[in-house]
């Protein structure tokens, strides 16, 4: 289980959303996060029902993905990042006066291909090595969704120290894995190098030996 479920919103209004799976029922839960959550920029996470709902609030606009628990919350932002990239280059202030959806055909494909490389692609989280936008997880700010939703279920707030070990904790093992990849292909070419460096030798010691043509050792 990966990322099931992304919008991108202007206020409360939502552009363009994609759902996947289990995704299908976080529609009704983000809209009344919208509903509440104050339009400065902010990053933060909530979690509800074993998902974590993770918002990215920029220019008025809100970027949001529904993800399962186990993936952290690294790659998550990575992919609200990447959503924000494509979409404000794609409709800039076009979408400052869009209409509810206008985006769905169109941007949900986007979405929906995003969804599944971030959720699929053990390389995914590069992207937030690259464009070190997302370094620091401690900055995303984590709340408790009854303050949002002001209903009485039972939610637990998101522990942010946790994610952010496993997250450490993956990359270096991603990166220990390239490191013994790169030196294993050091290895082979020097053994390369080698055996090449020998068999010319040997070739020039023959020569001498036999002398030109190898007539002597005929």
């Amino acid at each position: 289980m990966g990322i099931l479920y992304a919008c991108v919103a202007r206020g409360k209004v939502i552009l363009v959303e994609q759902a996947e799976g289990d995704g299908n029922n976080a529609g009704a839960v983000v809209r009344r996060i919208l509903e509440s959550l104050p339009q400065k920029d902010n990053k933060v996470s909530y979690t509800h029902d074993r998902h974590i709902f993770h918002l990215l609030v920029v220019d008025g606009f809100t970027y949001v993905c529904v993800a399962a628990e186990e993936l952290g919350r690294g790659i998550p932002f990575a992919f609200l990042e990447e959503t924000k990239t494509r979409f404000t280059s794609t409709y800039g202030e076009a979408a400052e006066t869009a209409l509810a959806f206008a985006y769905n055909d169109e941007f949900g494909r986007v979405l929906g291909q995003q969804m599944d490389y971030f959720s699929n692609n053990p390389q995914a989280d590069t992207i937030t090595r690259v464009r070190g936008e997302i370094s620091e997880v401690k900055e995303v700010m984590v709340q408790n969704i009854e303050k949002v939703l002001d209903r009485g279920e039972k939610i637990e707030l998101l522990v942010d120290k946790t994610d952010q070990l496993q997250g450490d904790a993956f990359r270096f093992k991603r990166r220990g894995i390239q490191l013994k990849r790169q030196m294993w292909w050091k290895n082979i070419k020097l053994i390369g190098v080698v055996v090449v460096v020998l068999i010319v030798l040997l070739f020039i010691i023959l020569a001498i030996s036999c002398g030109a043509g190898f007539k002597r050792c005929k």
